[in-house]
């Protein structure tokens, strides 16, 4: 059975005096299965939903029955505006906003509770001419300052976001949604220090802020203290044990040290509270490849895809786990929907160039590769696997100058030597193919293989002392690798020669 992982060779073996000899090796190399995330901000939206202007918002009972008049003031509008956001009626709340603010064009707080109303919604540059219309109106105005900076953020603009977070600060210190949110910024940045003090002032402000420990976790993680990341999302859920992306998180943290299964409760946990919580998915997906349960991962990708049919990167995880299972005509199929709906997707190209090739279809290998190539020159791997399919069909020339190709841009990735010593010893070339494998091994002391290859040479060359002293440590490779037919192997050629 195939296995694929990140990177995993897949090996043709060539049998030579009875070892094994790595003709054509693999490279699948697979992009990571986890969903392209972003800096996760806060659990809740920043919603300073304030009344300057004196104006009391509804009471429970009100919310519950209504106004009891036709709204007719300026007043009477935001207040209606309000009770439809707060029961979720977002497009009857925007509508009511509207309403007030052409009756009172000067109306800050439906200017900048509009603009909360259009980002939740997702129209982020709504939000933000809304927060800023308040602004003009108000130019103290700490709301939506600080409204505008996290929109700003959301929307990528730090450098417009830091400005508004820092004058909102310098109106009303000491808030800690806005350490939160610098600390964000800080960490987009990569200053994840400077991330971290942010969250601990928010933190000494508001000592049960989850989010502060949330976001203090994900700048630990990034600087690589797992257990700090740990502790914040144990603090989180503590807190608030409805947090779901504190027990993502944590289940990132387990799945990162090989607790797979630790990893997937927190999933599990993260989805039943927030069941679109894709990233979760991703990463369950993965930890369940991990533990061998690829049913359960394919059908984690299979959720991802039913919610969102154009995410290229779920057809392109869910193919990487058909081809381990052997299911090629699936993992070909959905390459080949990953390449469509991202054409620039140039490990799929790879991958189901490497199918095509398992299946003899050495054109259509060739093919892909070409292509991942066009539209990455750098990308050695498609020259290595690209070599290997020239090399399989004796097309030596054409195999050497993919591998030297590739080694000029991966000087240090040892399977391009192995290779080309292995055509350069196929055209007799010996002294050229032990100098690879001797820099194969100088890069990879642990590969067997080059061990067992270039003993294979010296003992073709009547160079016993040295064949003897490559074929023992490449038993002993074997050995500690859990390889018993190639170590049986290379026994049985060492008896032959000593």
């Amino acid at each position: 059975m195939m296995k694929i992982n990140n990177p995993k060779k897949l090996i043709d073996r060539w049998w030579m005096y009875e070892i094994p000899i790595l003709v054509f090796t693999f490279i699948l190399s697979v992009i990571s299965t986890l969903h392209p995330e972003q800096v996760v901000a806060i659990e809740s939206q920043s919603d300073f939903i304030a009344d300057r202007t004196g104006i009391s918002t509804p009471t429970a009972l009100n919310l519950a029955r209504g106004i009891a008049k036709t709204p007719q003031s300026a007043q009477d509008y935001f207040q209606e505006a309000m009770r439809r956001y707060r029961n979720k009626d977002r497009v009857g709340a925007i509508a009511y906003f509207d309403r007030a603010i052409q009756l009172q064009p000067d109306f800050v707080d439906a200017y900048n509770n509009r603009g909360i109303v259009k980002g939740a919604i997702g129209d982020k540059l709504g939000a933000i001419a809304d927060y800023t219309s308040a602004i003009n109106l108000n130019p103290k105005f700490f709301a939506a300052y600080a409204n505008r900076g996290f929109a700003r953020l959301s929307d990528g603009d730090r450098v417009g976001a830091m400005s508004d977070l820092q004058t909102a600060d310098a109106i009303q210190p000491n808030d800690p949604q806005l350490s939160i949110g610098k600390g964000m910024i800080l960490a987009q940045t990569g200053d994840k220090q400077g991330a971290i003090a942010n969250y601990n002032r928010a933190i000494k402000l508001q000592p049960n802020s989850p989010d502060a420990y949330y976001n203090r976790g994900l700048a630990k993680l990034d600087l690589g203290d797992k257990a700090g990341a740990i502790a914040d999302y144990n603090t989180v859920i503590k807190i608030k044990p409805t947090y779901a992306n504190a027990y993502y998180g944590r289940g990132k943290v387990k799945g990162s040290i090989g607790n797979y299964q630790g990893a997937i409760a927190d999933y599990d946990r993260a989805i039943s509270l927030k069941p679109d919580l894709f990233n979760a998915y991703y990463n369950r997906a993965t930890a369940k490849k991990e533990i061998g349960d690829r049913s359960g991962a394919i059908a984690d990708y299979n959720r991802i895809i039913a919610a969102n049919p154009k995410e290229a990167i779920a057809f392109f995880n869910r193919a990487v786990v058909f081809a381990e299972t052997g299911e090629r005509t699936n993992a070909i199929s959905d390459y080949t929907i990953a390449i469509s709906l991202n054409p620039q997707l140039v490990e799929a190209y790879n991958n189901r160039g490497i199918i095509h090739f398992m299946v003899g279809d050495r054109q259509a290998a060739i093919a892909d590769y070409t292509e991942a190539i066009k539209i990455k020159p750098s990308y050695a791997v498609a020259y290595l696997n690209r070599g290997i399919s020239f090399a399989s069909s004796r097309e030596y020339d054409k195999a050497i100058l993919d591998y030297d190709r590739g080694i000029a841009i991966a000087p240090n990735n040892p399977e391009l030597y192995f290779n080309r010593g292995l055509v350069q010893s196929q055209r007799q070339n010996y002294s050229q193919a032990i100098a690879d494998y001797d820099t194969v091994i100088r890069l990879d002391p642990s590969h067997a293989l080059a061990y067992s290859s270039r003993g294979l040479l010296h003992a073709e060359q009547q160079a016993t002392p040295a064949a003897t002293k490559d074929l023992k440590m490449a038993a002993k490779l074997f050995q500690s690798q859990k390889n018993i037919a190639a170590y049986e192997s290379v026994l049985r050629k060492l008896a032959t020669i000593k």
